[in-house]
């Protein structure tokens, strides 16, 4: 199972559960695509994950009925 499945196998089962994506092979999902998922680029500081876990939950509670 990839990323990407696993994320997908998350959102059917927790939709309302935000999904970051994290890899070092960014050129993997740019050929496959982000399916609507985050993408944090590794290396990344914890700074950057916060940044992202902040927004994606900030967009959850924003759009509860896409969850």
């Amino acid at each position: 199972m990839s990323g990407v499945e696993l994320g997908q196998e998350i959102r059917r089962l927790y939709p309302g559960l935000p999904v970051v994506l994290t890899s070092g092979y960014s050129h993997v999902l740019a050929e496959e695509g982000r399916h609507g998922f985050e993408l944090l680029h590794k290396p990344y500081a914890a700074e950057d994950l916060s940044r992202v876990l902040c927004r994606v939950i900030r967009e959850r509670d924003r759009n509860p009925m896409s969850s």
